[in-house]
């Protein structure tokens, strides 16, 4: 195969092509609970995107909660830093912060999961995922599910890379299902791929709010020709242009035009709708699980309160308020924001891949999500975030390197831009009328207009809703399951207050992990675990 091992893959039977819990499945009556143990015990995961937030999460709690799966199969390219897939997922996975928890109480069963886990070096980005055909059916006879988490999750990709990681690789994936003997399927996706729709955003397939794509009759959008014409124009502009950054800039604003002239807000968020589509498609008369988080931030409870890495969604307007670079902000602050925790979302992934095993051959989707059932509004979490901040700012070293001088305002988008028109003018001319003077120009208040105006156009949509999020489908799946999985795989947003999730686990948790020295994430690897990857690897 194309890639090295961490660990040898364990083994489960599968007869003439099919899944090996197919006859499992037969056995569950529609009455008898679920189990999470029971319905992965055995099983061979195939996972995408661990080095992303949410997969890492996700893996961390397969890892520590369901140490009766028979492998993990880690679906990983090389990055320039790390060239060998095996090496990457040791250096920005096995070592992050996440296993600080397993590393700290448990190191054996990290020690134990690590021989379990496999390594394939793949690109979800090619197609066949970049496999020789020998190569990509020795995977598909390995996996007996897969999940995949990976996206590009910027918001202003260049529309090519987008479509290749958000909607392309869904046909490889979906190829893979199929080789693999009609395995279930289980693709993470967003809850915002139903664009500018508004009110009650149901869990069910959405057409585009602003143009009309053909429906196929079971359900799906019909999208190989609007995917062929969004080939065609990258194509063409890639002919057009040959310098490497003005050809970026170019695919950047096609991708925000198609997006936007079709309903959408972002390249994200539309590529991520055209993968939904794709993987219907694909998996027609299969087992397909889409799981739509809404904002993920960072964790409640698990693995341990507070966790996150980098900066999230509404973190990037936190942090330019607290080092001085912004105090307004385009909002909508009677909307409903809708924000989940890490944890609930890997959670409601994990059970979404046990209820597909245990019970496959249908199509679901359920929204991780927190507005219908435990909402809060922008204004109130803007409120609970800058009182933490002026209440506690010593608390907050990292975060708040100097004194809040002024509140946090939010305007109306219209107002907003009638006020950055105003305040480049002004700007403009008292520096004008510095440098007639011979003093230096106030560059510090352009770069505060420049930040607050970039925030605004990337972050102002999420920030202005008009929609919640149903996830009634989400909690019915949930209902499927004994008692204590449901407790140990909690994902009804009413378990946390938000009060107390931003004063004591959210913010803190910024300050913890996502301005932590860079150092201290780069912690060493138990011995047990780093003795297990030098076998696998030299085997």
């Amino acid at each position: 195969m194309n890639g090295k091992g961490i660990a040898s893959v364990g083994s489960s039977s599968r007869a003439n092509g099919v899944n090996s819990v197919g006859s499992v499945a037969t056995r569950i009556s529609a009455n008898e609970p679920l189990s999470v143990a029971a319905a992965l015990a055995g099983q061979r995961v195939l996972i995408t995107g661990t080095t992303g937030f949410i997969a890492k999460a996700v893996l961390e709690k397969l890892v520590r909660d369901v140490p009766g799966i028979a492998s993990i199969v880690v679906l990983l390219r090389g990055s320039r830093a790390q060239p060998d897939a095996a090496q990457r997922f040791q250096a920005e996975v096995l070592r992050a912060s996440v296993f600080d928890r397993l590393r700290r109480d448990d190191p054996q069963r990290l020690h134990d999961a690590c021989r379990r886990m496999r390594v394939v070096s793949a690109d979800l980005a090619e197609p066949d995922l970049g496999l020789s055909a020998d190569a990509f059916a020795a995977l598909a006879r390995d996996i007996d599910v897969i999940v995949n988490v990976a996206a590009s999750v910027d918001f202003r990709e260049p529309l090519d890379q987008a479509l290749a990681i958000n909607t392309l690789s869904l046909r490889a994936l979906t190829k893979l299902a199929r080789v693999a003997g009609g395995i279930p399927l289980v693709q993470v996706s967003t809850c915002y791929v139903h664009g500018h729709h508004r009110g009650v955003i149901r869990e069910a397939l959405a057409p585009p709010a602003r143009s009309a794509v053909a429906r196929n009759p079971n359900g799906h959008c019909d999208v190989d020709g609007l995917i062929a014409e969004l080939q065609s124009k990258v194509a063409d502009v890639k002919q057009r242009i040959t310098d490497p950054d003005a050809r970026s800039q170019a695919l950047i604003a096609l991708g925000i035009c198609e997006a936007q002239r079709r309903g959408w807000n972002d390249t994200y968020t539309f590529t991520k709708w055209l993968g939904e589509q794709v993987a219907c498609a694909g998996m027609a008369g299969g087992t397909l699980t889409i799981v739509r988080p809404s904002i993920v931030e960072s964790a409640w409870r698990e693995p341990q309160p507070g966790w996150i890495e980098g900066m999230k969604v509404g973190d990037a307007i936190v942090l330019a308020y607290a080092r001085g670079k912004t105090t307004l902000f385009p909002a909508r602050p009677a909307g409903i924001a809708d924000i989940v925790p890490v944890d609930l979302v890997a959670n409601s992934i994990v059970l979404a891949t046990a209820q597909a095993l245990a019970r496959p051959g249908q199509r679901r989707i359920v929204q991780a999500s927190s507005s219908t059932r435990n909402p809060v509004r922008v204004g109130d979490y803007i409120d609970l975030c800058q009182s933490e901040m002026r209440d506690n700012a010593a608390a907050y070293p990292r975060l708040i390197r100097r004194p809040l001088a002024r509140p946090f305002r939010t305007i109306p988008r219209w107002l907003f831009i009638g006020y950055l028109s105003v305040a480049y003018a002004a700007a403009n001319a008292a520096n004008a009328v510095a440098r007639w003077l011979g003093a230096d120009a106030n560059l510090a208040l352009f770069d505060r207009l420049q930040t607050t105006r970039e925030l605004a156009i990337v972050f102002s949509f999420y920030t202005s809703p008009r929609y919640v999020f149903d996830n009634r489908e989400l909690l019915a799946m949930a209902a499927e399951f004994s008692d204590a999985d449901r407790q140990r795989f909690e994902v009804d947003p009413r378990c946390f207050d938000w009060s107390s999730y931003v004063a004591r686990v959210h913010l803190p948790g910024l300050e913890r992990f996502a301005l932590r020295n860079t150092r201290a994430e780069e912690a060493a690897v138990p011995a047990t675990t780093t003795a297990s990857l030098a076998r696998s690897q030299s085997a």
